[in-house]
């Protein structure tokens, strides 16, 4: 296996933005003649993490039959232990899956959806979340109750105001309650712990978490029924890992959405052999839960302050040269900038347009106003916005108000 030493360019007190793009080419294979500044979608998967995720491979191909009879299952208990530990959860409540889609279809199928059973969430989910409760509630005859966002104060909405928001429209046919915990198109924190002490016993509570692990230190409330998380956005993990995190009164009625022959193991080891498939994303992230300090030096949290820094740093900037205003920090490495007004074509259509021009970052519509939601990780630098800057100059968007 390669060796990546740790480079030398690391953060300083006195300069704490430091390693940017001098860093990509020692440990990422990011092209270098593009501004990456979308991490928040698909990650960046780390050289070490890739060698990793290639020496499972040749493990299982010395032997695939041994691998999948006898090492499989342990393999992936042994990594579940260690996602556990990093989540601070019970490893007895964790499951791997692909992707927080799919582990929220998984929560779908566990709770009691019958005809006239509510489901609760707000105007902010995330759309392939949308759609999985839209496809449950049409073939359980359920009914879907889609619940707007309160303003939002400082990069969040308050808690009093959100817990307000989602009591109202609970009734005694609610069955399941989603929130997200970052979202997705306006890259806000929501309070959900709040929500889960107020309202957690009352209605079963999924956390949709696809931001979190990597970005909060303990991201599972207390109360919560569900929680699902992405690892491959800024956990460092290899495409694709995620957790489902479940609490003890309902593991029994999880179960994976392929039929496992392990059912009778009940959760979460029915979720480790769900017949011949890849699983070399999974046994890689030891590997990815260790980069941060193995080969940057930092904490997951000292590496969060960093972005955090470049990010403000960044959006600064482009306000300044787009004369709009910065939003107040949500203490996040993802936030979002208001460029103009458009819907979601005029958003798809903008994001496209800086592709082409070199510039990787989200472009969404919320409530008829274009945001650029910008996230860092390690390898981006200040050059980077100054890009996405002239970029957006030569569109020049109407101003939001």
């Amino acid at each position: 296996m390669t060796e990546h030493p740790p480079p030398t360019h690391l953060p300083t007190a006195s300069d704490p933005t430091a390693l940017g793009a001098r860093l990509r080419p020692e440990l990422w294979l990011l092209d270098p003649d593009v501004a990456h500044l979308n991490h928040g979608s698909y990650g960046a998967v780390p050289l070490p993490v890739l060698a990793a995720q290639r020496a499972a491979a040749e493990r299982i191909e010395r032997s695939p039959e041994r691998f999948y009879r006898a090492e499989l299952a342990p393999a992936i208990a042994a990594v579940r232990e260690r996602v556990a530990a990093f989540l601070h959860v019970d490893p007895r409540g964790l499951a791997l899956v692909q992707n927080a889609t799919e582990a929220v279809q998984v929560v779908l199928e566990a709770v009691d959806l019958r005809p006239g059973a509510e489901i609760v969430y707000t105007d902010h989910a995330y759309p392939w979340v949308e759609a999985a409760i839209a496809r449950a509630c049409e073939r359980h005859g359920a009914v879907r109750r889609r619940v707007p966002l309160p303003a939002p104060v400082d990069g969040t909405v308050p808690a009093p105001a959100l817990v307000d928001a989602l009591e109202g429209a609970l009734t005694d046919r609610t069955a399941l309650m989603v929130v997200d915990q970052i979202t997705s198109a306006s890259a806000l924190r929501l309070p959900v712990e709040a929500v889960a002490a107020a309202l957690g016993e009352r209605v079963p509570l999924l956390v949709d978490a696809a931001h979190a692990p990597g970005l909060i230190e303990r991201p599972v409330p207390e109360g919560a029924a569900f929680w699902v998380g992405n690892l491959h956005k800024w956990a460092f993990a290899a495409r694709t890992a995620a957790a489902l995190v479940v609490a003890p009164a309902w593991r029994e009625r999880v179960r994976p959405l392929v039929a496992s022959a392990r059912a009778a193991e009940g959760f979460p080891g029915s979720f480790s052999y769900l017949g011949t498939q890849d699983p070399t994303a999974y046994l890689a992230l030891p590997a990815a839960l260790a980069f941060p300090e193995e080969h940057l030096g930092l904490t997951f949290e000292a590496l969060r302050r960093r972005n955090v820094a470049v990010l403000r740093a960044g959006l600064d900037l482009l306000a300044e040269r787009l004369g709009v205003d910065a939003p107040v920090s949500n203490g996040l490495p993802i936030d979002t900038l208001p460029i103009g007004h458009g819907d979601d074509a005029a958003a798809v259509a903008l994001a496209g347009r800086l592709r082409d021009a070199g510039v990787e970052v989200a472009i969404t519509s919320v409530a008829g106003r274009l945001l650029a939601r910008v996230s860092v990780q390690a390898y981006v630098g200040l050059e980077g916005f100054e890009r996405l800057a002239r970029a957006l100059a030569a569109e020049r968007p109407t101003p939001s108000a």
